[in-house]
């Protein structure tokens, strides 16, 4: 089976089965074996470190650090920029969720170490009360009028429609990158970022975290290992953990990954 289409489908059907049994705060923007991440938030982003490859010929030496993919850009105009949890209310039964609002409009769902896109905007309603509306698969996802604290650490939402409360939390050190393996096989070949026809995005660093975005509807970071042309990828969702294995070859600044093809790219060109 084309391997970016067995991922999307696994993908869909996880957000499908996660949808089922997290739908809060009038809910209407990529997984299987047992629940487990044992994942230090501190040590995760310490280790994850940026990447120097080395300058042979089918390599890169282009530096970068996975972390920096999805992080907010301050913006004074943007009352809710930031990454929160909700910690009572609507919703709070789901507290290791993140959501995220990145000043630009785009709104991302994390779970355990993947993430589902989305968007939002603001707006007044009838009694130009400010309101926010965010798109997302499940989770928040709807319009909602608001009031922040003084520090701006604390939000009250208000859905629109079902007049639902949740309480969020502004996070600052957000945990969904996944602690390197010490004794993780490494490919110098692999090391670098690749594109499919199709739009798949793929990123290999030197401490063992791969890197996928599935055409801008959802991204994973797995731990990886890669040796003897076999990945063995593990990564999380709904605290559910995921291996997933594949074949691969390279040939200069061309990925074979099981049957489809990759051309090398910039790191500037993920973001």
């Amino acid at each position: 089976m084309n391997i970016t289409k067995q991922i999307f489908k696994k993908s869909v059907l996880v957000g499908t089965i996660a949808l089922s049994i997290a739908v809060f705060a009038g809910c209407s923007d990529s997984a299987n074996s047992s629940t487990a991440d044992t994942t230090n938030p501190t040590e995760a982003q310490t280790t994850v470190q940026a990447t120097e490859g080395t300058a042979k010929s089918g390599t890169t030496n282009e530096s970068f650090d996975l972390k920096s993919l999805h992080t907010c850009k301050e913006n004074d105009e943007d009352d809710l920029v930031g990454t929160w949890q909700i910690t009572s209310g609507e919703g709070s039964q789901y507290a290791s969720f993140y959501y995220m609002f990145n000043g630009e409009g785009k709104s991302i769902l994390i779970s355990g170490t993947s993430g589902y896109f989305g968007k939002y905007s603001y707006d007044t309603d009838d009694d130009n009360n400010p309101t926010f509306t965010t798109k997302l698969v499940f989770g928040l996802n709807g319009t909602y009028t608001y009031k922040l604290s003084d520090d701006k650490k604390t939000a009250e939402l208000t859905n629109t429609d079902t007049k639902a409360v949740s309480t969020l939390k502004k996070t600052d050190d957000p945990d969904f990158i996944p602690t390197p393996d010490k004794d993780a096989s490494i490919d110098d070949k692999l090391v670098g970022c690749w594109k499919s026809e199709s739009g798949e995005y793929l990123c290999f660093d030197k401490s063992g975290i791969m890197y996928q975005n599935l055409f801008d509807y959802m991204f994973a970071y797995s731990n990886y290992t890669a040796s003897e042309g076999k990945i063995v990828s593990t990564y999380t969702t709904s605290d559910k953990k995921t291996t997933d294995k594949y074949t691969y070859s390279v040939d200069g600044d061309t990925l074979t990954l099981n049957n489809d093809t990759y051309s090398r790219i910039s790191f500037s060109d993920l973001k």
